[in-house]
């Protein structure tokens, strides 16, 4: 992928996080990488992503609700909601506009088929 990206990952996950940071790292992305819905709302309000790949199971605020808000305040980031869970048949209970799924355990190849989904976009 030719496009570098900045990325906001949130993991609550330690030995996760830091295998799909590397990853993106080592794919040419800016990545800041955190444990909870709370601190990438920090994150946030210090600088500006393309994206927002987030857990939806997450303590405290869910990657869900992390994400809504993320797309009211900053509608130009776009939101990947990863989980295990099968989410796809119920859009209703996501309800953030453009969102994109992605399934856990993490398949690199569909990272990446998102990532260069979202890369396109923006050009």
């Amino acid at each position: 992928m030719s496009t570098e990206l900045s990325i906001l990952y949130v993991e609550d996950n330690a030995m996760l996080r830091a295998t799909l940071l590397e990853y993106l790292e080592e794919t040419g992305h800016q990545v800041v990488a955190v444990a909870t819905a709370e601190d990438a709302l920090v994150e946030l309000d210090r600088q500006r992503f393309h994206i927002l790949l987030t857990d939806v199971s997450l303590p405290g605020k869910s990657g869900i609700e992390l994400g809504r808000e993320t797309y009211a305040r900053f509608p130009e980031t776009r939101i990947i909601l990863a989980t295990g869970f099968d989410l796809a048949n119920d859009q209703s209970k996501i309800n953030i506009p453009g969102a994109t799924l992605l399934p856990k355990p993490f398949d690199l190849d569909r990272v990446d088929d998102a990532l260069a989904e979202i890369a396109a976009s923006l050009s």
